[in-house]
């Protein structure tokens, strides 16, 4: 880096101040300068890189800089890794001017630059240079300690641009905490904003939880103890920044009530009155009041139990009757008349391949997005008759799960895996980002390509007006089909991996299933006369399970069950007999009986009548059916054996 005339910011502060005394220590020289310049492959980790070898630009499209984008687009967009063999002359690095800014701040986020790569940490140069701006304009002595009111109100105007703004500033205040102060869990539960990581978050790099907003010291410190004892307990960031949230606007109530100073025995059933009131005033929906409620409820039982704060009146609880009524909620299903222009084929095609193998996906598994966007790569697994499952992580459960599919999708799965692999050897995401060279990161936002999709095709209602609808919406849309198609809910609660009936509950009413445990008891024999054995207890046989309750509850037929998948085509129609996939159980021995001898009856009267080609046909029926009824009235060598 050229160094420009004037001093450098470790002479030109001179102060007593320890801490601003370690930053000018350990600030690097080549970052000591009012414009910094990644002129190296090591500075250049402070931001996303552009994926050209040697290239120290930030990355914007496609894993290029602005500048290999135009390149690219002029040599007529020729595949990246032929396009990246041959770029092109070496791009400027990137720069960030820092001049005009007052010393102490220059200093702050010069250091920030330089300690962040190794801390994991990377800036969007877009928003920062705009912080930067702002920050010349305003002057604020220091970035650390008290936000200075006027940037308080330039970094609450909502728009674009500020969001990475905000990003800009909380990324620089991060390196600056994790280097000023250590990352100890005794000293972070004394200091005001805790580090999530710090304390035993993990997943929330970079998080952090606040408890300035509440100005009681006491109960403060009553919401440290129980925000540290909630995340001893497993809790994750998402639940501790909703308790936190929470534990902030009944602080607000106390200090609406009794004042910023109030103590533990002003706290009283009327500041829950006048919390209660309060969030109706900011105006939070029921389902958040509800969730707002739960936290304090919590807080103050674990308060008591544990004799935190004794002076604490009794009086001051959360009742069964707080909690606001909420609506029903039906489900948000998609007409039949949209679900038609949905599925058409020809509306299907105007997606790119990946985008329309997500859509099916969607459509007939029920996934959420979040889950099909980050399906693994070998995502399908078959069972011992080589039906295909998909395999899914439940982000939302915290579990894997499996969902029986057909073969058609199943096919479309591994020509996308074919595809992904032949550019990607190393690939682990069936639908991995395109900024992702080695095709290891899942794609963001996987729903956006469909949504703008649907404008393209005049997505219409029955009405003919625009219709736009959510990937949620289709899984709604699943298991409505699946409740009106007579499929039993404990099964439908399954397929979509409900925690509780209650949440299926929206689809349908409870109803008495046992269907599993007679299935289970049941011997289970294929047209070959052979036993199917069901392994008990892992997560593919409940999926196994699921499978044959689908065509169990759409398929049914007299002397059996198709075994095939719900929306899969059957290849014998009108001849399960000799299908494959037909199963039976000894509880048509009588309907097997009947129909064998109405089959040799039949056989008789055709050779009478000379025509082979029924008798062939029939001929397999009944050699089929005896070797059911051999195997179904022979012993289970299992049972015989218990029975001895």
């Amino acid at each position: 880096m050229a160094r420009p005339a004037g001093g450098t910011l470790v002479r030109s502060l001179d102060t007593g101040d320890e801490t601003l005394r370690r930053m000018q220590l350990r600030l690097d020289p080549r970052f000591d300068e009012s414009v910094i310049t990644f002129s190296t492959e090591q500075d250049a980790a402070a931001f996303a890189g552009c994926h050209v070898d040697g290239c120290l630009r930030e990355r914007r499209s496609n894993g290029l800089c602005w500048t290999h984008v135009g390149r690219w687009d002029r040599a007529k967009r020729p595949p990246l890794a032929e396009f990246m063999a041959s770029p092109g002359d070496p791009t400027k690095p990137e720069s960030v001017g820092l001049d005009g800014l007052p010393d102490r701040v220059r200093l702050e986020i010069a250091l920030a630059l330089q300690l962040a790569p190794a801390r994991g940490r990377q800036f969007y140069l877009g928003g920062l240079r705009k912080f930067v701006s702002i920050l010349r304009e305003l002057q604020p002595p220091s970035l650390l300690g008290e936000v200075p009111p006027e940037l308080r109100t330039t970094l609450e105007v909502r728009s674009p641009m500020n969001k990475h703004v905000r990003l800009a500033r909380h990324t620089i205040l991060a390196v600056l905490e994790e280097f000023c102060h250590a990352g100890n869990p005794l000293a972070e539960f004394e200091r005001d904003t805790w580090r999530a990581p710090v304390m035993g978050l993990a997943g929330a790099p970079g998080c952090v939880i606040r408890f300035d907003a509440i100005p009681q010291p006491w109960l403060r410190h009553q919401a440290k103890r129980f925000l540290r004892w909630r995340i001893s307990t497993g809790k994750g960031y998402a639940q501790i920044n909703r308790d936190n949230s929470a534990l902030e606007r009944l602080a607000a109530a106390l200090t609406a009530q009794a004042g910023p100073d109030a103590l533990p025995s002003d706290f009283n059933r009327a500041t829950i009155e006048t919390y209660l009131n309060l969030l109706v005033e900011r105006g939070l929906a029921p389902a958040s009041r509800g969730y707002d409620l739960s936290s304090i409820r919590s807080f103050l039982r674990a308060v008591r139990q544990q004799e935190w704060q004794p002076l604490l009146p009794t009086s001051a609880d959360v009742f069964p009757g707080d909690r606001p009524r909420l609506p029903k909620a039906a489900p948000r299903w998609l007409p039949e008349f949209v679900m038609a222009q949905i599925e058409d084929p020809t509306a299907q095609d105007q997606l790119e391949p990946k985008n329309r193998l997500l859509l099916r996906i969607l459509i007939r598994t029920g996934l959420r997005i979040n889950d099909a966007g980050r399906l693994e790569l070998d995502c399908i697994v078959r069972d011992n008759q080589n039906a295909p499952y998909l395999r899914y992580y439940n982000h939302k459960m915290r579990r894997e799960a499996f969902v029986p599919v057909d073969d058609e999708l199943a096919d479309e799965i591994r020509h996308q895996q074919q595809h992904i692999l032949a550019d990607r050897p190393a690939a682990t995401c069936l639908f991995p980002q395109t900024s992702s060279l080695d095709g290891t990161k899942p794609r963001c936002q996987p729903f956006t390509p469909i949504a703008a999709w649907q404008g393209r095709i005049g997505l219409r209602d029955e009405l003919g007006r625009p219709f736009r609808f959510t990937a949620h919406q289709l899984r709604h849309t699943y298991g409505t089909r699946l409740i009106n198609a007579d499929v039993p809910q404990e099964v439908v609660r399954r397929l979509l991996d409900h925690e509780s009936p209650e949440m299926t509950a929206r689809y349908a009413r409870l109803k008495d299933d046992t269907i599993r445990r007679h299935w289970e008891r049941a011997r289970k024999v294929n047209i070959a006369g052979e036993t199917l054995i069901l392994e008990a207890g892992t997560p593919l046989s409940d999926a196994v399970w699921m499978k044959e309750n689908l065509g169990r509850a759409t398929m049914a037929l007299p002397n059996g069950y198709c075994g095939l998948p719900l929306q899969q085509t059957c290849p014998h129609a009108n001849a399960c007999l000799t299908c494959p996939v037909f199963i039976t159980t000894p509880d048509f021995l009588s309907e097997h009986l009947e129909q064998l001898r109405a089959t040799n009856r039949l056989i008789a009267t055709a050779e009478a009548r000379g025509n082979t080609r029924i008798v062939e046909m029939n001929q397999r029926v009944a050699t089929n059916l005896k070797t059911i009824i051999d195997a179904i009235q022979t012993p289970d060598p299992a049972e015989t054996g218990d029975a001895s």
